[in-house]
Order: C-alpha cells, then sequence, then structure tokens
C-alpha cells in the first residue's frame, strides 16, 4: 500500500474522531451532515462548499478563507495583454445550428440504419427472438424481406424436425 501523508488525510468537522482521506471527504460528509443534523450546526464557507465551520467560528474563518484569497487576487487581477498576433477574422460557419427547417435526430432510426449492434430490452421472448434475426439480416446487409430466407442455415432442420424424419421413414418401412 502506498505511504500515506498528512496532507492527504482530513478530519470530519461534525466528529473529530473520523479521520479519512482527503479523496473520500465529500462522501463521508453527506453521511455525518445527516447523522449530527440536530447535534452540530456547522455554516458552509462561501468560497469553498467544503469547509463546514461552526457558527461561532464562522466570522474569522470568512476573513481568513485561503480560497477567499484566492477569488480576490483573481478578480482584482488585470486582464492580461493581447498582442496583435494572435487576433484572427471572425471565423464564418457553413452550418446553422438555429435552423429550424432541420429534420429532428431520432438515435433508434439512426441505429436501424448505422453499423451498430442493437439489443432488444423490454421485449417479450417472441419479439426478442424476430428483433434479433432481423438484427442478424439487416447485419449481414441481405436485401430479402423479413421471414423469406434463402441461408442454408436457416433452412436446415432442428434436432426435434431430424428426429421425426427418422420416426417416420422407419414406421413406413
Amino acid at each position: 500500500m502506498e505511504h500515506l501523508c498528512e496532507k492527504d488525510m482530513i478530519t470530519c468537522p461534525y466528529n473529530r474522531e473520523h479521520v479519512m482521506l482527503r479523496k473520500k471527504y465529500q462522501q463521508h460528509i453527506l453521511k455525518c451532515r445527516e447523522i449530527y443534523k440536530d447535534k452540530v450546526e456547522l455554516l458552509e464557507c462561501p468560497f469553498n462548499k467544503g469547509h463546514l465551520v461552526p457558527k461561532l467560528e464562522f466570522h474569522q474563518h470568512f476573513k481568513s478563507c485561503d480560497d477567499r484569497k484566492i477569488i480576490v487576487q483573481h478578480l482584482n487581477s488585470e486582464e492580461p495583454d493581447v498582442r496583435p498576433d494572435t487576433r484572427h477574422e471572425k471565423i464564418e460557419a457553413d452550418e446553422n445550428w438555429d435552423d429550424d427547417r432541420v429534420e429532428d435526430y431520432n438515435p433508434q432510426v439512426y441505429c436501424a440504419q448505422a453499423n451498430i449492434i442493437r439489443e432488444p430490452r423490454g421485449l417479450f421472448p417472441a419479439q426478442r427472438k424476430a428483433f434479433v434475426k432481423e438484427e442478424e439480416r439487416r447485419r449481414r446487409g441481405d436485401a430479402e424481406q423479413p421471414g423469406t430466407s434463402n441461408s442454408p442455415a436457416e433452412n436446415r432442420p432442428t434436432p426435434h424436425h431430424h428426429k421425426e424424419r427418422l420416426h417416420s421413414k422407419r414406421s413406413s418401412k
């Protein structure tokens, strides 16, 4: 197991005995918030929702929060200079995504026409069997009508029919 540093660990603000990995903190907070909702009142920091602070310490945290410093620095920073060689002409597009005359996208129609494997979900067994058969025909690219087949594999008798043929031949002798 990899070596865990102290900076990788964090303490739960609801119960100081709960110590966890920093990456598990958000998931843990959801559980503890529900358990301690009537016992401990914590306020969320407006700069970082992960900072949960007791009401008495909130004002001090609000003034000294590390994330506040980042936001204030960003707001007070000057805009970067844009050099003239980085500017370019407006790019005109051939497509117009606001055109209402375009036909709506239908994923079922697209999947039926494209070379995509579809699965029969929510169908009754007979419907599922027909769907699978039609999909096999579609993927092969057969131009024949559904239900008619020229492939020898589909015209081959099943084992049940084969037994009936043998039985009828023996009884005729």
